[in-house]
């Protein structure tokens, strides 16, 4: 699932907003990834033709309307070395109806966890990737538990980002063009994360955003950030030219859900 609520402005609510105006009653609302009030409107019509109640909050129920309708995947990965991840993201995901993609500690971690992804995906239909563990300035902890002493390429960063390239390369593929990802480790926004976002931005074709400061797990906070957050787009985009062009390409259509 996902928790969105109305102050949100994130790549993530650019793909709500796509699926808002092509799937019944198809509120036609701009797509700008700024959950304003027009948006709010739009989930409260997309609820009450699903029955479900009318509160304008995208949790567990609305998400999976919105996901069971587009037919698009949402996929997350924990980094399960650390127990408290285990009792909290895992726990939580499988509540709101995932089935996480769970790592362990190893070395070369990245090359199992693009292998495990693919093997979820469906090509062309995966609208949100999240990767949950411990992070740092410019740094994605997947199979390594804590930052110290983590095995080698267990994690996402920039100084190992040649070593990785191709592995990350591999999943380019698994997206929808309106999809996104996020990075949801402490502090990996922070920094130099600026320029790890950009270029996983550029490696996969989507958005790529992380939090720059402390990021909690536990109940909600499992599914959205805390504080401040960075988005990498590719091709030179931003938020608004982003939204801007997948409205154009993907905004228009029509759909009998």
């Amino acid at each position: 699932m996902q928790w969105l609520i109305q102050g949100d402005v994130l790549p993530v609510v650019s793909s709500t907003q796509i699926l808002l105006r092509r799937h019944r009653p198809q509120s036609l609302i701009n797509t700008d990834g700024n959950f304003g009030s027009k948006t709010a409107a739009a989930v409260q019509a997309f609820q009450g033709h699903h029955s479900l109640g009318k509160d304008a909050i995208i949790g567990e129920k609305t998400w999976g309307a919105l996901t069971t309708v587009s037919g698009l995947q949402t996929i997350d990965v924990v980094d399960g070395t650390d127990p408290s991840l285990i009792a909290l993201e895992v726990t939580d995901i499988r509540k709101g109806g995932g089935d996480p993609i769970v790592m362990f500690g190893m070395s070369n971690g990245i090359a199992v966890m693009m292998q495990e992804i693919r093997r979820r995906a469906r090509n062309g239909n995966v609208m949100l990737l999240r990767i949950h563990g411990h992070g740092n300035n410019g740094l994605q902890n997947v199979s390594g538990g804590e930052i110290n002493g983590a095995p080698h390429l267990a994690a996402i960063s920039n100084s190992n980002f040649h070593q990785i390239e191709s592995h990350l390369q591999s999943i380019r593929q698994i997206f929808v063009g309106f999809g996104s990802v996020q990075l949801l480790g402490c502090d990996v926004g922070g920094g130099t994360g600026n320029q790890l976002i950009q270029r996983l931005a550029m490696t996969w074709g989507v958005p790529v955003t992380a939090g720059v400061h402390t990021q909690f797990g536990g109940g909600k906070k499992t599914f959205r950030f805390e504080g401040q957050t960075v988005t990498g787009f590719p091709g030179g985009h931003t938020l608004k030219t982003w939204s801007s062009d997948v409205q154009a390409r993907f905004g228009n259509q029509s759909a009998a859900a």
